[in-house]
């Protein structure tokens, strides 16, 4: 493991251990048994691990699905979900940390500060796949709101992320359906017949009240 790595996952570790976030680096490097010098070899900051951490979700996602041979044939719709399938299977291996720092996230407002890299990310890999999705005339380009489609699924994820953070379902199978209907409406809204997906995902939202 990576000595960057290292440092971020004793930080994790710090605050799921102690339960809060450690006061200084010299407390973090104190635990992590670490000199400060080569902390700061890697972050300026105890602000910067966490943008690391969830950065680094976001980074592996993306090469595990560009690593898939299969992925440059899906359509559009289809590369959405494979990011937000794959994206949630990366939060796995964090969940407890994520729930412990982030079970309060619940408006667009709060991804910003500790998710802004996670969200460079993000969007510029939704408006590659909503991009295709114009060419191939899966999704409907129009005027001025057709510039905020990829930014759009910001929303997405944060609906499958309070989901998936009061998800007690087998194998999280809620979180599961809750990322295919939200995805596929998306595609449905920003195409020519969302009814029947809008009523889908009503059904579905009123049944789980998960969030």
């Amino acid at each position: 493991m990576k000595k960057k790595d290292t440092i971020a996952k004793k930080y994790t570790e710090f605050e799921l251990l102690e339960g809060r976030s450690p006061h200084s680096v010299f407390e973090l490097c104190t635990y992590a048994n670490t000199k400060e010098k080569t902390f700061y070899n890697y972050f300026n900051s105890l602000s910067s691990i966490k943008k690391y951490i969830l950065e680094d979700i976001i980074n592996t996602t993306l090469e595990r699905i560009d690593e898939d041979e299969n992925y440059d044939g899906f359509s559009a719709n289809e590369k959405a979900l494979a990011l937000f399938f794959t994206l949630f299977e990366e939060c796995m291996e964090k969940r407890s940390y994520l729930i412990n720092k982030y079970s309060n996230l619940k408006e667009v407002k709060h991804l910003a500060g500790d998710w802004e890299a996670f969200f460079r990310q993000f969007n510029a890999r939704m408006e590659q796949i909503i991009q295709e999705a114009k060419n191939n005339e899966e999704i409907v380009s129009r005027p001025y709101i057709g510039d905020y489609y990829a930014k759009s699924f910001q929303l997405v994820f944060l609906y499958a992320f309070r989901v998936w953070i009061n998800d007690d379902s087998e194998k999280f199978q809620t979180t599961d359906a809750a990322i295919e209907k939200s995805v596929n409406l998306a595609f449905e809204f920003l195409g020519h017949s969302p009814l029947d997906s809008i009523l889908d995902f009503g059904k579905f939202a009123m049944k789980t009240k998960l969030v």
